[in-house]
């Protein structure tokens, strides 16, 4: 029986609106719904006719959507603050949180569902009134997601959500180091913290109190911590003896020295490593990362322009389970070469784990006649690659190949099995019959063709759309390769 709904737009439907007596259908043939999410109100879905809609939910346990007009949120969430849903465990609602008809649902909603252990909004909790409804209200609320939390919020929230687990927020302003180091001690013990903070402050007392009490911390995240040196990260490698995750956004005063200390520290522990925007990330941290950290399954490098093909290779080399790799670079030094040799190393030494891998190079430029290189990129390494890595299922290759056989080229990705989406460069020899075979994959369901000669492709697919026929989805990125120069 169903029990997962998840009502969300698509450029393939052909519709812009839908009546009641469609959700009135859909009620009464999944009677057993336990989670729903509404990502298209206002215009396709009326908020009166989502909220009778829900009425018929009782066995709700999860309900999420992303109505930011207040009234109309006030609407959809009615049914649930009068009690049609007693289950629910997990709300994830946007909305302001300012006015007094939000507090006031707030308040309902906790009290009539008294199971919940997970709130997510956008809301800013800007004073006492709001942290107290959700203190009063939720009592075994163990998740917080939300925006700015102020210094009041902080001192009637932490020590009120004893159950707290995770929470994320944004330090307000206002926030001195006086106060962050007063409010250290009241943090419950978390599993999962994630943290904005918005200016050139460093905190690095707070972090030192903080971490010495977070023993089961499992996922970090640090965003636009600009103002963040070492003397902030490295207690938290020292204390968090059980980190798994670390996510870093625009977090540009660490040194190498804070990922060396993160390698040696919590090597065999780290199994996912999000970097964004790390400028100061050089080969010297990631080398410590690919030697100390074995058990490395996802790693996301975007705009680390700092690194070079060596660490790269590095990684690749030693970090043998990766599941998942994302690479994304804008520098003019970084080119299609370094993509080469990381996917080389990657089709000799992975352990037939990989199932998601992107590159991207938003360098153009290519050379005339490019230097001689062991790692040709063309279909033979692409084949070995399929063989590597037989799980694969997400392929994005935002880069330059050598493959000017348009033939060869798409019969080594049909050789990726499982491959569910495929974005490549098709070459200048592409053309109808190369999507038409890629038709009869049996698992592909989207592709993306950027640059090169896409226009007789574009023409098949778009006969077979209006014919309604064809199992996938295409699109299409017109433009070229900028050719220099040599010399």
């Amino acid at each position: 029986m169903v029990q997962r709904l998840a009502f969300k737009p698509y450029p393939r439907c052909g519709r812009d609106k839908y009546q009641f007596s469609e959700l009135k259908y859909i009620a009464s043939h999944c009677r057993n719904v336990k989670h729903i999410e509404f990502y298209c109100l206002h215009g396709t879905f009326e908020p009166t006719n989502v909220s009778t809609f829900i009425r018929t939910l009782s066995r709700l346990i999860s309900f999420s959507t992303d109505a930011s007009w207040q009234p109309a949120l006030d609407t959809t969430l009615m049914p649930i603050a009068e009690g049609s849903c007693p289950k629910l465990t997990h709300l994830e609602i946007p909305g302001n949180g300012d006015t007094d008809r939000c507090s006031w649902l707030l308040q309902r909603i906790g009290e009539r569902c008294p199971r919940i252990v997970l709130l997510k909004t956008r809301w800013e909790i800007r004073g006492s009134k709001l942290a107290q409804i959700i203190v009063s209200s939720f009592p075994n609320l163990e998740t917080l997601i939300c925006r700015t939390v102020s210094y009041e919020g902080l001192r009637i929230l932490l020590p009120g959500c004893r159950k707290l687990k995770h929470f994320d927020f944004t330090f307000s302003m206002e926030l001195n180091d006086e106060m962050s180091l007063s409010i250290a001690p009241i943090f419950p013990t978390l599993e999962v913290f994630s943290l904005r903070i918005f200016g050139r402050n460093n905190f690095p007392l707070f972090m030192s109190m903080w971490a010495q009490n977070q023993n089961q911390l499992r996922e970090i995240s640090l965003s636009l911590g600009e103002g963040l040196t070492d003397d902030s990260f490295l207690p938290i490698t020292q204390y968090c003896q059980n980190l798994e995750s670390i996510t870093l956004w625009w977090c540009n005063g660490f040194s190498d020295l804070a990922f060396e200390s993160l390698a040696r520290n919590r090597n065999s522990g780290i199994k996912r490593l999000h970097f964004y925007h790390v400028k100061d990330l050089t080969d010297v941290g990631l080398t410590a990362i690919a030697d100390h950290c074995p058990k490395l399954r996802e790693l996301q490098l975007i705009h680390c322009e700092s690194l070079t093909q060596t660490s790269l290779v590095k990684i690749a080399r030693d970090c043998k389970n990766l599941v998942t790799f994302t690479a994304e670079f804008c520098s003019r030094r970084y080119n299609w070469q370094m993509t080469a040799a990381f996917l080389f190393t990657l089709a000799n030494r992975n352990r037939g784990t990989l199932e998601v891998l992107k590159f991207q190079d938003r360098n153009t430029c290519i050379t005339e006649v490019e230097a001689y290189d062991k790692h040709r990129f063309d279909s033979r390494l692409l084949d070995r690659l399929a063989m590597r890595c037989p799980k694969l299922r997400i392929l994005e290759l935002h880069t330059y190949h050598q493959e000017a056989n348009g033939n060869l080229l798409f019969r080594a990705l049909m050789k990726f099995r499982n491959l569910e989406y495929l974005a490549i460069y098709p070459g200048e020899n592409a053309r109808r019959q190369h999507l038409e075979k890629l038709q009869t994959h049996r698992r592909l369901k989207n592709v993306l063709f950027y640059f090169g000669n896409i226009d007789d492709m574009k023409i098949y697919f778009q006969d077979l759309s209006k014919r309604q026929r064809g199992v996938l989805h295409a699109d299409f990125w017109p433009g070229s390769f900028i050719t220099l120069n040599s010399e």
